[in-house]
């Protein structure tokens, strides 16, 4: 069992500090900034798309209300 653990995780002589290139350059880089549309910020989905996802979700859950209700109705009636 040990055999199979030093083949994954070392044999516990090396660590990974040893490997470490203390000559390495690094690298740098620049993050540009996205540039704001309108005032309205950067991302979301917007006021005019939540209205149209809150409005469709209550007419699906509706119609699966009245499809509920007809159905039950015909089993009892």
């Amino acid at each position: 069992m040990s055999v199979e653990l030093d083949a994954l995780f070392g044999d516990g002589k090396n660590s990974d500090v040893d490997t470490i290139d203390p000559d390495a350059e690094v690298q740098e880089f620049e993050i540009e900034e996205a540039p704001e549309e309108d005032g309205e910020g950067v991302g979301g989905i917007g006021w005019k798309m939540l209205t149209l996802f809150v409005c469709g979700g209550l007419v699906i859950t509706a119609l699966a209300v009245a499809f509920t209700v007809w159905v039950i109705e015909g089993l009892v009636l």
